[in-house]
């Protein structure tokens, strides 16, 4: 084999990795469309229809390929600006990508920016968590904060990089010494000052799991570490309007998805665990509407 015939080979093997790739990015978001489905089975809700379906898998091909394009556009931009890549990554590409794919739903209207902390300060923002939509209109909060979710999101296509490269909170739920070593890297995180003269904050869901319908208990995560690093909490209610994949806007009258942020839960080392949670459930559901509600709307 000679020379011409291992560039030729690299060539066609970088090709195929490509292409595979870029499949990936498109076939990928058919499963969430099976992920977002089975969440709006449930009762009280109404469920997705074919607008509804395309307009998850527009969502998350915007979200995928985005990502992709954002994460090498910053890579080969690095060498021009002073900022660390991670910090890019977090500031400019996810919040671009993430009002992108909100703009095929509508509105987001914002209550209670007061009570948003300045960017020099640490604090661990807890929402519930409805749907896909989430992660789309947090970014409408306008500051800097790490997310902390399952591992296995580095395998998706894009979205992968933003994890990674953004240097976001993996965990495996399984693993103890992976909590651990979660635990110890949000530590160092809220305790640090970033580029810029930010700290860092996490944003985090603390139920764990998606629902529209249910309001599902919390789980330690968030309050061991606000406890463990005495920084506040504030709650997140991120109130989304029924039948919200289903409209046809931009061709209708947009619905707007509501998020309230509410004051600042003050955390310190004796606070009681239990006492948190209700007090930040509490405030997050104290303006979203029960199952009965959403059945009347």
């Amino acid at each position: 084999m000679d020379l011409s015939d291992i560039i030729d080979l690299v060539i066609a093997t970088l090709l195929f990795v490509v292409g595979l790739y870029t499949g990936l990015l498109f076939c990928i978001p058919l499963a969430s469309i099976y992920q977002e489905r089975k969440i709006w089975l449930k009762p009280g809700v109404k469920p997705l229809n074919i607008v509804g379906y395309s307009k998850v898998y527009l969502y998350n091909l915007i979200w995928f390929t985005g990502s992709f394009v954002g994460c090498i556009s910053a890579i080969l931009l690095q060498p021009f600006y002073s900022a660390s890549l991670d910090y890019a990554i977090n500031s400019v590409v996810e919040p671009v990508i993430g009002k992108a794919c909100h703009m095929i739903l509508g509105p987001v209207e914002i209550i209670g920016s007061e009570n948003l902390p300045a960017n020099d300060e640490s604090v661990i923002y807890a929402a519930n968590h409805c749907s896909q939509i989430d992660i789309g209109v947090s970014y409408y909060l306008r500051r800097s904060f790490k997310w902390i979710s399952k591992r296995s999101v580095v395998y998706m296509p894009g979205v992968g990089m933003v994890m990674v490269l953004g240097r976001h909170l993996l965990i495996d739920r399984k693993g103890k010494s992976s909590i651990k070593k979660m635990y110890e890297e949000a530590s160092n995180l809220l305790s640090k000052i970033l580029t810029d003269n930010e700290k860092g904050s996490i944003f985090i869901f603390p139920q764990g799991t998606r629902s529209m319908s249910e309001r599902l208990p919390f789980k330690d995560g968030a309050f061991n570490m606000a406890v463990r690093d005495e920084v506040p909490i504030i709650p997140i209610s991120i109130d989304i309007p029924d039948n919200l994949w289903n409209d046809i806007y931009p061709f209708a009258s947009p619905r707007t998805t509501k998020i309230t942020i509410h004051k600042p839960i003050a955390v310190a080392k004796d606070s009681d665990k239990e006492n948190l949670k209700k007090l930040v459930g509490d405030a997050i559901y104290s303006v979203l509407p029960s199952r009965e509600d959403r059945k009347q709307r």
